[in-house]
Parts: C-alpha cells; structure tokens; sequence
C-alpha cells in the first residue's frame, strides 16, 4: 500500500534523476484517455477512466502502470466480454473481462453508494483504482469499505473511504463482519462514518496540495514507462489520408 506523500518541491525521490521525466498534469490525462480510447473503451469511460489515472499518479505514483496493465488485459487474446451484473439475496455480482477495477470500479462504486446492498467484484483482489474513484464519488456524511475476501470469503485488509475525502489503509478486520457467502474478490459496502481506527494515508487537503503543485510545476514520472503510455496513447491519432 501507498504511504502518505510529503509534498516539497519537485524532491521526488521515488525516481532516479536520470530515469525519469516531468510531465504537466494534463498531459498525463490527455494520453491515459488517448491510449484507453485507442484501445477500445467507450469514450465516456475512457475519461473517468483518465481521471482516476491522473489522481494516482499524482497521489500514489501508480497511474500510468495501471493503465498499462489495463490496456494489456484488454487486448490480450481473450479480450473484452462486456459486463454482467447478477443479483442474488444477499449481494450484488459485477463481472467484467478483463478484471480491471480501473474499468470495473467505478459501476461497483456507484452501484453500491446507490443501495443499500453490497456488490461483489469476484476474483479481484487490487481495488485500488476503485478506492481513488471512490474518493470523488463518496458524498458527505458517507463512506465506503472496500474489503478484500480470501478464498474462503473472509476479509482479509480493507480501505475505507469517507465522505470528507479521506482514505485509510490496512483497516483492522477483525471489526467487519461481511455475511456474504462467497469467495475470492472485493467486496464494496456502503456504510456510515466511523471513528477512523487509524491516521488517513491520504486527505482532501493534501491532496489538494500536491495538485496545485503539481499543476505548477509538473508531475515527475518513469521515463520508460512514460514511453510505453505515450506510444498507446497516438494510436488514437487519425493519419492523414495521402493521395
């Protein structure tokens, strides 16, 4: 899991100097959207798709690789198959190829924030792209657990996001209970605020922080894997027709 970023200026030192490249903020979203397009996702989706990229990279340095695997699920040899939403008593069953909670996250969230029933995502144990949607689509006075379930159904870590904009890691689970009969996968359930059990790993306000200056001075990323994203991202560029 991703720990809290201390915001000075420019001193990423995730990165070695000479393996990486800075990058306005708008760019890196530019070319996440591009690059999903390209590869076949609706355009609506490619672009919350592109925004929740865009904030873990900023926030957690782990955008541009999601995108990338994301891209290679989808145009592996089994490819997209669409999505299926099967309801059963106790919880909702999301189900979508390729497993990608950056492409799947965002319908289990708001699913969940519209009911009262819980929504399973099988088999995905990496809900981290649905935790940073969940950030901006949480309302005040909310929150959503994002619990990952073992083979054996029982909730092995979870993250908790609340209405006030802040995410807590590594959540105790000896305090969720989650009654749902099934294996492997992530399981999302609305629920009130609680006292946080922990300090949050990410706030609005730092997130805040590190946007403006971001926003300022750029954004500095991995130059390799920068170069793999950008060469996706000009397959949505039209050639010109030669005659």
């Amino acid at each position: 899991m991703t720990d809290m970023l201390t915001h000075t200026l420019e001193d990423d030192t995730a990165l070695p100097p000479g393996n990486r490249i800075r990058l306005a903020v708008r760019e890196v979203r530019e070319t996440a959207f591009r690059a999903l397009y390209a590869a076949g996702v609706s355009a609506g989706e490619a672009g919350g798709a592109a925004d929740v990229v865009t904030a873990m990279q900023l926030h957690a340095r782990n955008g541009i690789d999601t995108l990338l695997t994301t891209i290679a699920e989808l145009e592996s040899p089994n490819g997209p198959a669409g999505v299926t939403l099967t309801r059963s008593p106790d919880v909702d069953i999301v189900e979508r190829s390729p497993q990608s909670a950056l492409l799947t996250g965002p319908l289990a969230v708001d699913l969940a924030l519209s009911q009262s029933r819980p929504v399973l995502l099988p088999r995905m144990l990496d809900h981290d792209a649905a935790a940073w949607y969940a950030l901006h689509a949480v309302t005040p006075g909310a929150a959503l657990r994002l619990v990952t379930l073992d083979d054996d159904g029982q909730p092995a870590d979870a993250t908790v996001v609340n209405g006030a904009g802040d995410m807590f890691r590594d959540v105790p689970v000896a305090a969720l209970t989650t009654d749902v009969p099934y294996g492997a996968g992530t399981l999302l359930q609305a629920a009130s605020p609680a006292a946080p059990l922990s300090r949050p790993v990410h706030t609005a306000a730092e997130r805040e922080t590190r946007y403006r200056h971001a926003v300022s001075y750029g954004v500095f990323v991995d130059a390799a894997t920068w170069s793999r994203a950008y060469e996706l991202g000009r397959r949505f560029l039209v050639p010109e027709a030669h005659s």
